[in-house]
């Protein structure tokens, strides 16, 4: 296999080498999506990274801390994009709309995202370590959402409903609906995630237009 990445010697300084860490970070959770969380080995890793075994145990002394930090690494990168994003949409409504259509599970990085946070719940579902971590971006997740609705809300482009109520249902209406994509449930493919949760903002949030009234001479 080709190598995907510059090599350079394990015994550099940890603080000074900016990019062989993120490196072995990305390729890992790369691998995590393509095979599996338990299929990744150390080995692979090296393989994709153009070095040695004993390199990335430099930076990490074991699989499970590799393993463990790719996770948190693809998490924050994924948060990271969607903020600059977000950031250059003005409206609530739709910024709302453009998180619906990052969050679609498609083909390519989105996909891969998706498929290392369902490795990552099945993972923390039964090792009580991860969940501090999974409830960490859990919490971003919630807060991502719940101020979008809550700046509509003081804009006046949403109505005005239970803001925590309303992000619990559409985080769980998400990621629901991502996993029975993913998963491959008849009827439910990228245009129906869509108008799910697009049919749940406009029912739920969205200000029906004020009706004039008519002065009576």
């Amino acid at each position: 296999m080709r190598s995907l990445f510059r090599r350079e010697t394990p015994m550099m300084n940890r603080s000074g080498d900016g990019r062989r860490r993120p490196e072995i970070l990305q390729a890992t959770w790369q691998l995590i999506a393509e095979r599996g969380y338990h299929a990744v080995r150390v080995a692979d890793i090296a393989v994709v990274c153009g070095t040695s075994t004993g390199t990335i145990h430099y930076y990490f002394p074991a699989k499970q801390d590799v393993l463990s930090e790719a996770l948190r690494y693809c998490v924050d990168q994924a948060f990271e994009r969607q903020h600059a994003e977000l950031q250059t949409i003005t409206g609530a409504k739709k910024r709302l709309l453009r998180l619906i259509e990052m969050q679609l599970p498609k083909p390519g990085g989105v996909r891969s995202e998706w498929l290392i946070w369902i490795q990552f719940w099945a993972e923390a579902a039964i090792r009580p370590e991860l969940q501090p971590l999974h409830r960490d971006f859990y919490a971003r997740w919630h807060e991502t959402v719940l101020r979008i609705v809550r700046r509509g809300q003081s804009d006046g482009e949403f109505g005005d409903i239970d803001a925590v109520a309303f992000t619990h249902h559409f985080t769980a209406l998400t990621d629901g609906a991502a996993i029975q994509l993913l998963t491959g449930v008849p009827g439910m493919d990228l245009a129906r995630m869509r108008g799910v949760l697009v049919d749940l903002v406009e029912r739920e949030l969205c200000v029906p237009p004020r009706v004039k009234r008519v002065k009576r001479e």
